[in-house]
């Protein structure tokens, strides 16, 4: 079966003129060859719209650069980040919750997991950390711990002074218990900062600093995302009941939810840092280095 030269399609030997495109066939004997792989490469380039590698084998256009995590709003990131390399962290994490809730310290893997994750976060990692270091995470989940409880105590101080204070000076105790409960409150606050600021620099000091917890803390970007924080949590919570008839499933939910809420701090303080609200992240080996101390290096 003869082809028409410009279009491709086929032609009887008695046509004179190509019934598709009305192009002239000039082919001695009304043979008309087909048109070679290029020639209809050259063609299809022409056309509106066309491409050569739509033609020509073995040339396929360049896929499209895949879209960074953090183009995302922060709910959507915190619930994709843990699980965008897979479910594996979350599944370990799981089995470790729960049996942390019978084993003491067993917990604190997890714990570590959810550390470096905002920590990965923060720093703009594309890619969430691996569930593979164990050494790491518990070191990680031991260091969250001692964050939380040094900032609780010192809830705990404030807020009995403040107590004390009220009833020496006779306030009644309606007003007593207000001025306890925004202590509290002001640690329930800081609790998000403090953590995301020692993942984020690896320096406890920096957990306390006003330079990078209070500008994070008293920062627009924070109280925006604070709210958000307090009505997940709420949601958490109530599936974290539900879930309680399973049995198992409280593990599987508490691990969860504190992996989506350290990625969902992570991605705000990356924010407040491209804002110039906290100073710029080092970069990661320095981090590291911060996290594990000044080694002793040779002359």
């Amino acid at each position: 079966m003869p082809y028409c030269t410009a279009c491709g399609a086929a032609v009887r030997t008695t046509d004179a003129f190509c019934p598709e495109c009305g192009t002239k066939r000039h082919e001695p004997d009304g043979e008309v060859s087909m048109p070679s792989t290029d020639e209809r490469a050259d063609q299809r380039a022409a056309e509106p719209g066309g491409s050569a590698a739509d033609e020509r084998p073995g040339e396929t256009a360049e896929p499209a650069e895949e879209a960074s995590p953090f183009e995302r709003d922060s709910f959507s990131f915190g619930l994709s980040y843990p699980v965008s390399d897979g479910y594996e962290p979350f599944l370990l994490g799981s089995i470790f919750a729960l049996v942390g809730s019978m084993i003491p310290f067993v917990g604190l893997f997890t714990n570590g997991y959810a550390f470096q994750l905002a920590g990965a976060a923060a720093s703009g990692r594309p890619d969430p950390p691996g569930f593979d270091a164990f050494v790491d995470l518990f070191v990680d989940g031991l260091r969250a711990t001692v964050a939380l409880l040094v900032l609780w105590g010192g809830t705990a101080i404030v807020g009995a002074a403040v107590a004390a204070v009220a009833e020496q000076v006779g306030l009644a105790g309606g007003v007593r218990d207000l001025a306890v409960a925004l202590v509290a409150f002001a640690g329930l606050y800081l609790t998000p900062a403090v953590l995301t600021a020692y993942a984020a620099t690896g320096r406890f000091p920096r957990a306390f600093s006003g330079r990078y917890t209070g500008a994070f803390a008293t920062s627009k970007e924070y109280l925006e995302a604070f709210a958000a924080w307090v009505l997940l949590l709420v949601m958490a919570t109530v599936l974290w009941l539900a879930s309680i008839l399973t049995l198992v499933g409280p593990a599987f939910v508490a691990t969860y939810a504190s992996y989506a809420f350290a990625a969902f701090w992570g991605y705000h303080y990356r924010e407040a840092a491209n804002a110039g609200v906290v100073p710029p992240l080092a970069a990661d080996d320095e981090r590291e280095q911060a996290a594990i101390g000044p080694t002793n290096q040779s002359p």
